[in-house]
């Protein structure tokens, strides 16, 4: 039995749409083929009605399932990569661990800088106040999907810190480790070509998904500014629009 049970805060209809995909999937459906009645399904998952149909609607959203009324629904399109919710605030270990991704997280660099004008900007802070930048790869098997590189002013770490520090989660670190809460993002997204030669994968010929955050700790203090490159063959995003 699914439990739908989530410290993480993601809305069940969300956590319903997730594991619809992973059925879909198990049962090796295809486009055309019926899916069993909201009846059956309530029983497989054992979820409210109100809330299974709030997830089978997401994936008519997403041309995923079409229903034909006074027969069913039926799966209209397969999903080509992980679709992603990028309505929550998550870090990439955490986003990829609720997606039951397995993953290799690698390091490749650590380093202390001074900030440039942007990042001055940016994260609030003076040319003569020191940054610590975080460069990761995140792997699916030997595919690498995620590229990051993660900023965070030097005077929110304690004076002793490590490499090792910054090979899990950066926002558990932040907030088990230095106390720090993280409250919410601004964001922009947009498709790029990543030319980095350092890089040890080729890129060039790949388009490449840019998710730009400015990450806050409370309502006026940013405290990490991230770049996250995701692989636009394997990860597309989605989020829910409300008309207002």
């Amino acid at each position: 039995m699914k439990s739908f049970l989530n410290p993480n805060g993601k809305p069940i209809r969300y956590l319903i749409r997730d594991a619809l995909l992973e059925f879909i999937r198990e049962q090796s459906y295809q486009p055309g083929d019926q899916l069993p009645s909201e009846e059956r399904l309530q029983e497989i998952f054992n979820v409210s009605r109100l809330s299974l149909r709030e997830a089978l609607q997401l994936l008519e959203e997403e041309r995923i399932l079409v229903t034909k009324h006074g027969s069913g629904r039926y799966v209209l399109s397969l999903p080509s990569s992980l679709d992603i919710d990028i309505s929550n605030l998550q870090s990439v270990t955490e986003l990829l661990s609720s997606y039951n991704i397995s993953t290799e997280n690698k390091l490749l660099k650590v380093e202390k800088h001074f900030p440039n004008a942007e990042l001055c900007a940016l994260l609030q802070i003076d040319p003569n106040q020191e940054v610590l930048s975080i460069e990761r790869i995140r792997y699916a098997g030997n595919t690498p999907i995620i590229y990051s590189i993660d900023t965070i002013p030097l005077r929110f770490l304690p004076d002793q810190w490590s490499e090792e520090d910054f090979k899990g989660s950066l926002f558990e670190y932040i907030e088990n480790r230095l106390g720090k809460p993280l409250r919410y993002s601004q964001a922009t997204i947009h498709a790029c070509r990543l030319e980095k030669e350092s890089l040890p994968f080729e890129s060039e010929n790949l388009t490449w998904i840019l998710l730009k955050q400015l990450i806050y700790s409370d309502f006026t203090e940013p405290m990490i500014y991230c770049r996250d490159y995701h692989r636009g063959d394997r990860i597309q995003f989605h989020v829910r629009r409300v008309r207002r």
